[in-house]
Parts: structure tokens; C-alpha cells; sequence
């Protein structure tokens, strides 16, 4: 009984080891065909995310490039605009008297003798009539400020009456 039961034991030794073995056989063959397959689709889809980059880049070097040339464009422009030399107010003023446009002073206007004073006249009346309500407005202004003021002054008399009034009824209160 005892070398039945030995050869039991061993049987059961060599089968469990047999099982293990092909229990980590198997495994460490799945491991690796997994990790292959993993790997070539994780390739895969860094093949899909650099052919997506590259278009983008292309795409974003297009657009930078019709940028720049629209910026170039308009600073052209501007530098054109900003850089021309402005006719000077001299040769401006002179070629203005020449046509006519212009008159010097105590030259009377080509073609307007006479209403120039009449012009010049009702210029002062309406400046004289402007400046006179500008007055009466600052004096306005100043009165309305001082009458502001006059109240300021009452109402802090009138708050501190009605504070003082105030500590006489708590005083009252209170008691003795």
C-alpha cells in the first residue's frame, strides 16, 4: 500500500508539474504574441498620429504663409502712407493765394470787397455772446455750489442737535 500510495504522490508531482509547465508555457507564449500585437498596433497609431501632424503642419505652414504675405501687404501700405513727405504748409499757403483761395491780412479777398468786416463783425458778436454765457454759467455753477455748501453746513448742525438729543433721552433712561 505504501508503493501505491508513493507512486501516487509522484504521479501527482509529475502531472502537476507537467501542468505548470505548460500553464506558464502558454502564458509567456500569449504574453509575447500579445505584446506584439500590442505593439504593432500602438505603431499603427503613431503612423495615423504623425501622418495627422504632418498634415496639420502642412496646413499651418500654408496658413502662415498667406499671413505673412497679407501683413507684408498691409505694411506696405502703411509704411507708404506713414513714410511720404506731407506738402509743407509754406508751399501749401502760397499756391492757395495764388488761386484765390486764400488772402493774406488787410488783403482783401479777390471778388468779396466789403464783406469781409461785415464777416469779421458777426465772427466777434457770436464770440462776445459765447464767452458772456460761459460767464454766466461758471457764475451759476459757483452759486449752486455755495448754496450746496450753505446746506452741507446745516445738515451737520442739524445731525449733531439730533445726536445731542439723542444722549439726553438714553441719559433720561438710564435713570439715576
Amino acid at each position: 500500500m505504501f508503493g501505491s500510495l508513493q507512486l501516487k504522490l509522484i504521479v501527482a508531482l509529475v502531472l502537476a508539474l507537467g501542468l505548470s509547465g505548460a500553464g506558464f508555457w502558454l502564458h509567456h507564449s500569449g504574453v509575447v504574441s500579445g505584446r506584439a500585437e500590442v505593439q504593432a498596433r500602438w505603431d499603427e497609431a503613431k503612423d495615423q498620429q504623425a501622418a495627422v501632424v504632418a498634415k496639420a503642419d502642412a496646413s499651418n505652414a500654408e496658413q502662415t504663409l498667406t499671413w505673412t504675405k497679407q501683413f507684408a501687404a498691409a505694411a506696405s501700405v502703411y509704411e507708404g502712407v506713414n513714410h511720404e513727405k506731407p506738402p509743407s504748409v509754406a508751399d501749401s499757403v502760397a499756391a492757395g493765394v495764388a488761386r484765390g483761395d486764400l488772402r493774406l491780412r488787410d488783403e482783401p479777398a479777390a471778388g468779396c470787397p466789403g464783406s469781409v468786416p461785415a464777416a469779421t463783425a458777426r465772427s466777434r458778436a457770436a464770440d462776445a455772446a459765447a464767452a458772456a454765457a460761459a460767464t454766466q454759467r461758471l457764475a451759476d455753477s459757483v452759486a449752486a455750489v455755495r448754496v450746496g455748501d450753505a446746506c452741507d453746513i446745516r445738515d451737520r448742525q442739524q445731525s449733531a442737535q439730533i445726536v445731542g438729543l439723542q444722549e439726553i433721552l438714553r441719559a433720561e433712561r438710564a435713570g439715576p
